[in-house]
């Protein structure tokens, strides 16, 4: 009986110290952690840059029609389709950002070795995507926007020398 209790407690220490992590793991899941953090902290500041570029897509949304209004005929034909496109990307990518911290878990330490490097993969994956699709909308919103511009001050300058020709 007392070898069968020595034993079992025998037992039960080795099935406690092994299923503790090794500082290694530990390591490894914490470095992870943080680099999904790093990734999410600079997804953020994307976002953030991304709601100053829709506001500049407004503003320039509001002069074209205000100089549609002015120069009718120079303006025939142009639209801001384009505009309110990339406006609607950048809204979309700052969803995807948005559904991706509803449904973000934090980093348990409690969890096992293995589920908690799939969740910080999957996050770290999710969070590539993410910057990819924040990255270019970005780019794209900016190059709209620069069209647009450069097409307002050609279509000013037209309509600026037929005027003084008159």
């Amino acid at each position: 009986m007392k070898s069968t209790i020595i034993m079992l407690a025998v037992m039960v220490a080795f099935v406690l110290t092994g299923c503790g992590k090794s500082e290694v793991e530990k390591k490894l899941e914490s470095d992870l952690n943080s680099e999904v953090m790093k990734m999410h902290d600079a997804a953020m500041a994307t976002i953030t840059k991304g709601k100053d570029l829709a506001s500049q897509l407004d503003k320039s949304v509001a002069m074209h029609d205000s100089l549609a209004k002015l120069y009718p005929k120079a303006f025939e034909g142009t639209t801001t389709d384009d505009l309110k496109a990339a406006k609607e990307k950048l809204a979309s990518v700052k969803g995807e950002m948005d559904k991706w911290m509803q449904g973000h878990k934090p980093y348990d330490p409690n969890m096992k070795h293995e589920e908690v490097l799939a969740q910080l993969k999957k996050d770290k994956d999710d969070l590539m995507k993410i910057k990819n699709d924040v990255d270019g909308a970005l780019s794209g919103a900016t190059t709209v926007l620069e069209g647009h511009k450069q097409h307002a001050a050609d279509l000013l300058s037209k309509a600026a020398k037929k005027v003084v020709k008159k």
